[in-house]
């Protein structure tokens, strides 16, 4: 077997063991090992939770999203929100200041310097043992938050993820994001039953106060960064699945593929961060995690090249006709879905037409990671 040979194989290998493998040892692994998890009814202790809401050019939103923060199942005294305005330049800094509620307070940061700018000013304001951090565009069932609060009775778990279910605004194409992340829900339920989730819902999740990190301002992805500190202090991520939210979104492939190319960016951003990656022997099991789930799908895309043109150069094998064969309509169908809009609602077309788009962004992430060309500032996806 010669090295072209070997190099295919690896990849095709490592791309199955990321979409299939991986998935399969989570589920044979969760039968014989566990952590044990038992609900527990608060009672009559509250903890003191801040809810803090981040906003840039939200105005469509934000007055629906404060009364929804605002009306929770949850004692008034025991709960405050938290609303900062990044530079918004449309009516939500009118709209926020509106709200005159005991329980609230608005910030705002006139100068735009990005999300986790606006996180940290809004950190020295908290007086809550607990803080949740939810999106404007994110509204939360009635009675998430006591759910999402529920599992803080256990002393290892340091945050909490919510279920943030997705809704398309339109037709026009399949929401391929939302079978994405009913996968992404299999693989983070699995983990926090073995042990831990490696990463959180950024729509709604929760966090101890004390585990709340001072975000560096150049970091993309604030939530990775600050379940990541969790991780670190030997805390453990919990899914609470019956802790459910509603984000609308437009069914647009165009529109996820920015929100992964900056996903991806920022994910590579944070590496130099992570103590799982600096000392796995201390954290085994989130290292593999880690490998696993987000550092090897990441990478995806260079498997699928090396992949692509290690086969193209065996050719002359008559084994790996058939295999170059089944790669090259795999991404003549993608480039169908690209070109023809309509056929995306053919199953055959959407899935490798999605599958690549979103490798393509997770290639360009890693690409404006490297150059620092991936902005801080987040631009609102028109909803």
């Amino acid at each position: 077997m010669d090295n072209l040979e070997i190099l295919l194989l690896i990849s095709l290998f490592i791309i199955g063991y990321v979409y299939l493998g991986f998935p399969i040892l989570l589920m044979l692994w969760s039968k014989y090992q566990s952590k044990s998890y038992k609900p527990k009814n608060m009672g009559e202790h509250f903890p003191k939770v801040s809810i803090v809401i981040s906003a840039y050019n939200e105005e469509k939103y934000i007055e629906e999203k404060i009364n929804n923060a605002l009306g929770l199942n949850y004692p008034d005294d025991r709960y405050e929100v938290i609303v900062i305005s990044d530079g918004s330049s449309d009516k939500t800094v009118e709209i926020a200041k509106s709200f005159k509620a005991k329980n609230y307070l608005f910030i705002d940061q006139v100068e735009r310097k990005g999300k986790t700018s606006a996180l940290n000013k809004a950190l020295s304001h908290i007086n809550g043992d607990i803080v949740v951090y939810t999106d404007a565009n994110v509204f939360i069932e009635n009675d998430a938050l006591l759910k999402l609060l529920e599992p803080f009775h256990q002393q290892d778990i340091g945050a909490v993820s919510s279920r943030v279910e997705l809704r398309a605004l339109d037709s026009g194409e399949p929401l391929g994001e939302s079978a994405y992340m009913k996968y992404e829900r299999y693989l983070q339920k699995k983990e926090s039953a073995i042990y831990s989730m490696i990463g959180i819902d950024g729509g709604l999740f929760a966090v101890r106060r004390e585990l709340v990190p001072n975000i560096p301002e150049n970091i993309v992805l604030d939530d990775f960064f600050i379940v990541s500190n969790v991780l670190s202090k030997k805390y453990r991520i919990f899914y609470q699945d019956s802790a459910v939210a509603f984000e609308s979104v437009p069914a647009s492939v165009s529109q996820e593929f920015r929100r992964k190319t900056r996903i991806a960016a920022g994910g590579f951003q944070v590496l130099k961060y992570l103590d799982y990656l600096r000392h796995p022997l201390s954290f085994k099991c989130i290292f593999f995690f880690f490998i696993s789930h987000k550092l090897l799908r990441w990478l995806t895309p260079f498997f699928m090249i090396m992949a692509f043109f290690s086969n193209l150069l065996l050719l002359d094998e008559p084994e790996y006709k058939l295999l170059f064969l089944v790669q090259t309509v795999f991404y003549a169908l993608a480039v169908a879905g690209y070109l023809f809009m309509k056929t995306r609602n053919i199953l055959i077309i959407y899935v490798p037409y999605y599958f690549v788009m979103m490798n393509i962004a997770f290639l360009v992430g890693f690409f404006k990671n490297l150059f620092r060309e991936q902005k801080v500032t987040w631009n609102r996806v028109e909803r």
